[in-house]
């Protein structure tokens, strides 16, 4: 019992700090397609500070931090980067999303390797608040659904943390998001851990091409569901188009990487938001 209240008076301490960014650890479970009988994990961070949050993978921070630090290291001693790292892929979980107090939000995410896009978007989720209650690990948690992106969510907040937020594109509901998971249980975030950042929540909001080349492209969310279809239907097409198909090896590896992506794809079928 003291153990709870001393959890829940420190968190309640950090977020009255509006200078501060608190950090929200989720674990992410879910099936990258329909047919997948064995899960995969994701390691999530929502940051929040007193105007905005944002949600990340914590490998595509680790990947922004070391990729970022390699480009610098190379323009400052006119070195090549590391091979090591300019043949490491990014993460497959590679969006994030900066949510406003006004309910609208940014999206980011690549569409191939090198094209990096933004959408605005409101999602005004309708959440039905019901009675039902649990106790999820320290927490006191009380049950909310909605339908968003073509599948229906439950959602397990607490009053006992008075921020109106969540994984992915979820916020709204009167007390943090503890765990969130869809009906065919394709996709689930639960609450692992917490602490407090000394830093400016910019940090994070740039990944490394970003930093590099500055702002993305902002276009709307259907012109954007438009290009990733498309992508995923010849994802090198136009990469192909762009080299010699006289210079056979390049031609060869270029196709490789072509069989590589295509069965990626064909795997990781299984979107958030179906509709």
């Amino acid at each position: 019992m003291m153990k709870k209240f001393l959890i829940l008076s420190f968190l309640l301490i950090l977020i009255s700090v509006n200078s501060q960014v608190h950090r929200f650890y989720y674990e992410l479970t879910y099936k990258p397609n329909k047919d997948s009988i064995k899960t995969e994990k994701e390691m999530m961070v929502l940051d929040v500070s007193k105007d905005e949050s944002l949600f990340v993978s914590y490998k595509q921070l680790e990947y922004d931090s070391v990729l970022t630090a390699n480009i610098k290291k190379a323009r400052e001693f006119g070195t090549v980067m590391d091979k090591e790292m300019m043949t490491k892929k990014p993460p497959i979980v590679s969006y994030r999303i900066s949510k406003f107090k006004d309910g609208n939000l940014g999206f980011k995410d690549f569409i191939g390797m090198s094209e990096y896009y933004t959408y605005q978007e409101n999602p005004e989720l309708k959440w039905n608040i019901t009675n039902e209650k649990e106790k999820i690990e320290i927490y006191n948690t009380q049950k909310a659904t909605t339908d968003f992106g073509g599948r229906i969510w439950t959602a397990w907040f607490t009053s006992e943390i008075p921020i109106q937020d969540g994984p992915y594109k979820f916020s709204g509901l009167p007390g943090l998001i503890i765990k969130l998971d869809d009906s065919q249980n394709d996709y689930s975030w639960i609450l692992v851990a917490n602490k407090k950042l000394n830093q400016d929540l910019n940090l994070n909001k740039l990944n490394y091409m970003e930093s590099q080349i500055g702002e993305t492209k902002k276009i709307p969310k259907s012109t954007f569901e438009k290009k990733s279809a498309e992508y995923r239907k010849n994802p090198m097409g136009q990469m192909l188009r762009s080299f010699d198909d006289k210079d056979v090896e390049l031609m060869k590896k270029l196709k490789e990487e072509e069989t590589r992506l295509k069965k990626q794809i064909s795997f990781y079928n299984n979107p958030i938001e179906v509709n």
